[in-house]
């Protein structure tokens, strides 16, 4: 065997056992496992702690609500830029002050 049919040979076994044991282990965990975990985006954690507040939060207290509520520490930039999309859609958040937001009332 030449060199390369070697490596493609051993790299062929490798995936295949990768994808065998990729099957057995999803097939082991129950469906409802498999459907608990759903992804919660930034923006319906956001959502989620505005309407549990029930009043308009600064960014600062949204965030540490966030990693209290959920685990997870948001990026203060990065969360600022995402509502501010967010209000120039007319989506689900109003700006009530600088750095405070609050739900759009439908």
């Amino acid at each position: 065997m030449k060199r390369d049919e070697i490596f493609l040979t051993y790299e062929k076994e490798v995936a295949e056992f990768k994808l065998g044991l990729i099957r057995r282990l999803t097939k082991e965990l129950p469906a409802a496992d498999r459907t608990e975990r759903k992804r919660t985006s930034n923006m319906d954690m956001v959502e989620k702690i505005l309407a549990d507040a029930g009043s308009p939060l600064h960014i600062s207290e949204i965030i540490a609500a966030v990693e209290k509520d959920f685990g997870i520490q948001l990026d203060r930039d990065s969360l600022s830029s995402a509502l501010a999309k967010q209000i120039r859609k007319e989506a689900r958040f109003i700006r009530v002050a600088p750095n405070t937001f609050g739900l759009r009332q439908i």
